[in-house]
């Protein structure tokens, strides 16, 4: 039987930056993955322990459900979506994530072209008129909706 695990603000954080981080250049190196895990330690009030839940249960459920680029893409955008309508998800949360954004880009010593498009469109999402990118503003609104959005939630397997 199938249980439904609640998809919390947390797991969109990490999956978008991992997505972020390892989408774009198609690997993941040592100073992304240490930036990403010292914002997500902040993000979880600094529990170790529940960092590590997250991110094992957000990556298992990539695995699961995330099988192109597309799908990444789409499930990061509808993501971003669904944490902008969290009440908690305020303005200065949703720039600290932002600047989370740029700092993840900038890990690897290389801030890629897709990678300033990603932030833009995060941004646009997010209702936050911070651009990085050459992009024009129509440039990223027609990104934004060609992107696929994809059904977000976790589910487990759990015997009865």
């Amino acid at each position: 039987m199938e249980q439904k695990t609640n998809l919390s603000i947390l797991h969109c954080v990490f999956f978008i930056y991992h997505t972020f981080a390892y989408g774009s250049a198609r690997n993941l190196v040592d100073s992304e993955k240490k930036m990403i895990a010292n914002f997500m330690f902040r993000w979880v009030g600094r529990d170790k322990n529940k960092m590590n839940q997250i991110i094992n249960e957000t990556l298992f459920w990539g695995q699961q459900n995330i099988k192109t680029i597309d799908d990444q893409i789409g499930t990061m955008i509808s993501m971003v979506e669904f944490l902008k309508e969290q009440k908690d998800f305020n303005i200065m949360r949703r720039e600290y994530f932002l600047m989370d954004i740029r700092n993840i880009a900038r890990a690897d010593n290389q801030f890629l072209e897709e990678q300033k498009k990603w932030h833009d469109m995060i941004a646009k999402s997010l209702d936050l008129e911070i651009r990085i990118s050459p992009e024009t503003h129509q440039d990223i609104e027609g990104s934004l909706n060609k992107v696929k959005r994809k059904k977000i939630g976790f589910r487990r397997s759990k015997s009865e």
